[in-house]
């Protein structure tokens, strides 16, 4: 049985609907609707990460280094590493962890910035373009698979509840 706040009695269903059971039985005043949503959508993101990272490594290259060349590729300029660290969500310390790794590989170049001499500028190479296409087709061959079973209506419904609380969480933030 549902309840009004989509809690599935009896934990038939998914793993959520089990943990919310499992909390239904010790709390059964505690409302755990909102948990159904947040649970679904930290539990979608860890797996889907874990299979993601699998498809990036089998192409050579990790989530971290995947995650700065698709950015510099799809901002078409050059970027400071302020403002990776700002879209990544990383810190400072691991966003140069990270630019250092690619400066090893010759996938992108580090340069003065002229704006601010104590600062740099990312750019990519011919090597990360090169590197970056072919990485970008198997994550988007995995993705649809992975969304393949839904219908059209389905998968645009789905895409607009996400935007819906992705910008209220991230007008939270700021």
């Amino acid at each position: 049985m549902m309840a009004p706040d989509g809690y599935v009695d009896g934990g038939h269903g998914d793993y959520i609907d089990r943990v919310q059971d499992q909390w239904h039985g010790i709390f059964p005043d505690v409302s755990s609707g909102p948990a159904g949503i947040i649970g679904r959508v930290r539990r979608l993101a860890q797996l889907i990460q874990l299979q993601s990272d699998s498809v990036l490594l089998s192409c050579g290259i990790s989530r971290a280094e995947f995650d700065i060349l698709a950015l510099l590729t799809r901002t078409g300029r050059p970027m400071t590493p302020s403002e990776f660290a700002s879209d990544l969500l990383t810190s400072p310390a691991g966003t140069t962890k990270r630019i250092n790794k690619l400066v090893d590989a010759r996938l992108v170049t580090r340069e003065s910035n002229p704006q601010d001499g104590r600062g740099a500028l990312i750019r990519l190479t011919p090597k990360g373009q090169e590197t970056i296409l072919p990485v970008l087709r198997s994550v988007s061959d995995f993705e649809a698979k992975l969304t393949g079973f839904m219908s059209p209506g389905d998968r645009n419904d789905l895409t607009t509840l996400l935007r819906s609380l992705l910008t209220h969480v991230e007008a939270a933030q700021r």
